[in-house]
């Protein structure tokens, strides 16, 4: 349910601020992009966490 609300959240907060600043569909696929990119990270390491690896530093 987190993962989905991450991939989400920051498209419709795009949609919201397109609106606002009358722009097409800028923010909102920014904001599409970087959910994906946060949720996919989120899984992963939620994953790595479940099989009791310990995820690489950075």
């Amino acid at each position: 349910m987190t993962v989905s609300f991450e991939m989400v959240i920051p498209g419709l907060l795009g949609y919201g601020l397109d609106t606002l600043l009358g722009t097409r569909i800028v923010f909102m696929l920014i904001g599409f992009a970087l959910g994906m990119y946060v949720a996919i990270r989120h899984l992963l390491y939620s994953l790595n966490s479940a099989a009791g690896k310990k995820p690489a530093d950075r």
